[in-house]
């Protein structure tokens, strides 16, 4: 996108924000319909489309008829990654409208047929210095802070805005990530509205890409053959040997064509060694062994047993197989109403009628528990000391997993937080002892991005099971999301994380592969000039609801995967 694009949408929806704020979302589609067919102002249209859907609220046809009808628009003006982009925002956002799906999925299909040539040529060396032209937006929201003064987050913005983006790409990903996630402007500054967001991000997201692209050595003789893409594909997903089918493909030199490959991974997830992408992949993630270290703890005794531990474990691993094996949206390991449990997980839940060692598939019957984060044994892993639980370690873990974004560790000069003092007047609550704790101001702005999200989960005791006070006072689960945005308990810290989705799909994409070309050692590390093949894996799965078979099928296609020889 070139600078006077960028310019033009955010100046047009400024100039149209005043006049629709008072008028309703179907009159805001209407005035759309009339900017695009009778007057042929697109630009126009597009913005009063977009203020349409996010008005829509409950109006949920009108919102996801709005957004076809932008990215329509974008189509007609020759930005395809635009329209794509709202296409997919449409998917993610209105599975339910059937109607706008099926076209929205027909038309992503046929951009992505034209989108390889087309893009390469429209990327030309003015999109490589893209950020100059978003000078404005950064200036007003993020230059203050990030500047050679201060250069908060260690990121100074001012300065490396004015050089080409290809000598500080490091800097410019870290400013998607955290964009992505809406982790800045921090608390209390003033924000960009949502589709600033959305336009500076793609634009920047664009800008990388192109400048990748016109550094690139590699080239398609460098790719692997069948044979060892096979090899590649059972190690990933099984762990082990490819069978006869894999093989077969492999000698035909088929698993190269992309539904052949799409084939192989769904049939390898419905297989029972696909387990292997658990015990490997979701155990380093997702630090699934922290429930042995919690539980070793000698205060635990008489809470908790060698069964109950056990059993923790094979709720989740039989929870997360079945995610695999029946092939779900990837977020849904998050947000799924169900779990697995048999008589001594049922009693720790508080579930009456199991019996047995056996365990079954049960669907929660509130909205309580969801998802990982109402499984004891991810919560006991998170806890690390067994007479309090730990609201910072759990939100980090919620920022690290689900947001991308890694918080800073604490300086090494800061107290541990204070236990609780059985005297009159002292902080009872765990939140009260954190907002003592947080008058240290070397504390107060990274607790103020992390520990919403743990005190979310302040029900959980530190093993996981369900309460309503801490100290004898009542438990306080609100918080705010960085951009303001209230919620209460669990099941409003599950349903507000959905808006970032784009942020965990693509932290996601970055972690899987990194598993799949084995840089187990390296923290899980993609280069910078990798993130191109996440983006697009990312933008290719959306097609398919983001289920794990597309990003799965998308890293096996992926450049850095079928490189002749992996870079470690």
């Amino acid at each position: 996108m070139t600078a006077s694009r960028i310019l033009s949408v955010l100046l047009t929806m400024l100039a149209l924000s005043a006049p629709a704020a008072a008028q309703q979302p179907p009159d805001l589609y209407e005035r759309g319909l009339v900017q695009e067919h009778a007057a042929g102002h697109l630009e126009d249209a597009i913005a009063l489309y977009i203020q349409a859907a996010h008005a829509a609220g409950v109006e949920r046809p009108l919102a996801a008829r709005a957004l076809v009808r932008a990215a329509d628009c974008y189509e007609k003006l020759g930005r395809q990654t635009d329209a794509a982009n709202l296409y997919g925002e449409l998917l993610r956002a209105y599975p339910e409208q059937r109607a706008a799906v099926t076209r929205a999925q027909e038309r992503l299909s046929i951009l992505k047929r034209h989108e390889s040539a087309a893009i390469s040529k429209k990327r030309s060396s003015s999109v490589i210095d893209e950020p100059a032209s978003m000078a404005p937006v950064l200036e007003h929201y993020c230059v203050r802070c990030h500047n050679a003064g201060n250069r908060s987050g260690d990121l100074d913005l001012a300065s490396i805005d004015e050089r080409p983006i290809i000598e500080n790409t490091g800097a410019w990903e870290r400013v998607v990530r955290r964009l992505m996630a809406r982790q800045n402007p921090p608390a209390g500054a003033p924000r960009p509205d949502e589709a600033t967001y959305r336009v500076v991000t793609a634009g920047l997201q664009e800008a990388l890409d192109a400048a990748y692209a016109a550094n690139r050595t590699s080239n398609d003789a460098e790719r692997a053959d069948d044979s060892e893409l096979a090899a590649r594909l059972a190690t990933l997903i099984w762990n082990g040997r490819p069978d006869a089918s894999l093989l077969e493909d492999a000698r035909r030199s088929r698993l190269h064509d992309s539904a052949t490959l799409n084939g192989q991974v769904l049939r390898m997830l419905r297989d029972p060694k696909s387990v292997s992408l658990v015990t490997g992949f979701f155990s380093d993630w997702l630090s699934l062994n922290g429930v042995n270290r919690a539980a070793s703890d000698a205060a635990l005794n008489g809470q908790i047993d060698a069964d109950l531990v056990q059993s923790m474990q094979t709720e989740t691993r039989l929870f997360l197989e079945s995610q695999l094996r029946d092939d779900r949206d990837a977020v849904e390991i998050w947000t799924a109403n169900y779990t697995y449990v048999n008589a001594r997980v049922a009693r720790h839940y508080g579930l009456a009628g199991i019996q047995g060692q056996d365990f079954r598939r049960v669907t929660w019957q509130d909205d309580r528990r969801a998802g990982l984060l109402g499984q004891a044994g991810i919560l006991m892993a998170l806890s690390t000391m067994p007479s309090r639980t730990s609201p910072t370690i759990r939100g980090r873990f919620v920022l690290s997993r689900f947001l991308g974004v890694d918080a800073p560790e604490p300086p090494a000069n800061v107290p541990a937080l204070a236990e609780r003092e059985a005297t009159v007047g002292a902080a009872r609550t765990m939140r009260d002892r954190l907002q003592a704790h947080k008058v240290n101001p070397s504390c107060a702005s990274c607790h103020a991005m992390i520990d919403p999200f743990g005190l979310a989960l302040e029900n959980f005791d530190p093993t996981g099971r369900w309460r309503t006070t801490d100290g004898g006072a009542p438990i306080d689960a609100s918080g705010t999301f960085v951009d303001g945005t209230h919620f209460d308990g669990p099941a409003g810290l599950r349903a507000g994380l959905l808006k970032y989705r784009d942020a965990y799909y693509t932290s996601l994409t970055q972690k899987l592969l990194a598993y799949a070309l084995n840089r187990k050692g390296n923290a899980g590390r993609v280069y910078d000039y990798e993130m191109p093949d996440v983006r697009k894996i990312v933008r290719d799965a959306a097609a398919n609801g983001y289920r794990w078979s597309s990003l799965l099928a998308g890293i096996a296609s992926s450049a850095p995967f079928q490189m002749k020889h992996l870079v470690p």
